[in-house]
């Protein structure tokens, strides 16, 4: 299994992160355009258990995926957690610590590229190329709504 970490300095309080990034509407806005990601089931505001059905285009070619949350520990972590779609598996947890002038958010994502020929083609350095560019998007857009603390990188 590989793992893939980010993270991004936000001006704002954990709960208020927390609340945001537990909206699909806010993950799609966040997304970069060119993943054209579309929610075909997804609730409003995540929970435990709660699944996300949805369409991303990656290398081309639009593919579906099923995720399940597994954990819920508000304000503090979430899980989201591949049960259908084109990886080996996919985790995703999603962290939020308070820092003395905001939030740090860390995305973690464990993760086992495709099998057989497309394992070939979506392999673990092209993941996690995409992986780089989604979640410095995202991260550059979080400091748009949210700013960026004083003295943070």
């Amino acid at each position: 299994m590989a793992v893939f970490e980010a993270s991004v300095e936000l001006a704002c309080s954990p709960q208020v992160a927390y609340e945001f990034l537990a909206q699909p509407e806010n993950i799609r806005l966040i997304t970069p355009s060119s993943v054209m990601l579309v929610f075909d089931a997804a609730p409003l505001r995540l929970s435990l258990g709660a699944r996300m059905e949805f369409r991303v285009q990656a290398y081309g070619v639009v593919r579906s995926a099923v995720h399940d949350v597994t954990v819920w520990d508000e304000p503090r972590k979430f899980v989201e957690r591949q049960v259908e779609g084109p990886l080996g598996s996919w985790e995703h947890e999603h962290l939020f610590e308070p820092t003395s002038t905001g939030t740090r958010v860390t995305d973690r994502i464990t993760f086992v590229p495709p099998s057989g020929i497309l394992g070939l083609l979506i392999n673990e350095r092209k993941i996690r190329e995409a992986l780089d560019d989604g979640f410095g998007h995202r991260h550059h857009e979080l400091q748009k709504w949210f700013g960026t603390p004083s003295g943070a990188a």
